[in-house]
């Protein structure tokens, strides 16, 4: 009976921490043609765009292309006056070579994530 207590207790962690995210930390954006993030490279079309936080200060990015590839970055939080982004979401590209990278995502209530694997 003490599993399955335990068990329970976690699933409604889980489930709480996972309905606790709010519209602001999720966008869909469209790319034009392939982009990379980090070594992976996400194909051209829809692209969905979460942030997961830990426990810790530690900031994910998941970037799930709607082919159902996916990748996970490590972001550092960019200070208000670096994120501001006019009301509306949007992505900063750089290019590398042939290749545009993903470099910040910026989200329309001012928040605004680096990718610490980009140059």
């Amino acid at each position: 009976m003490k599993i399955f207590t335990t068990f329970c207790c976690a699933a409604l962690a889980l489930g709480s921490a996972l309905y606790a995210q709010s519209n602001a930390d999720h966008m869909t954006v469209h790319f034009n043609q392939p982009v990379m993030v980090g070594e992976t490279k996400l194909p051209a079309g829809d692209c969905d765009i979460r942030v997961l936080r830990g426990a810790s200060d530690t900031t994910i990015l998941v970037l799930r292309s709607e082919n159902g590839r996916s990748v996970a970055a490590l972001a550092s939080h960019m200070s208000e006056e670096d994120s501001t982004s006019k009301d509306n979401a949007s992505i900063v590209l750089s290019r590398h070579g042939d290749d545009l990278q993903l470099s910040k995502v910026l989200f329309s209530d001012h928040t605004g994530y680096q990718l610490s694997n980009v140059e």
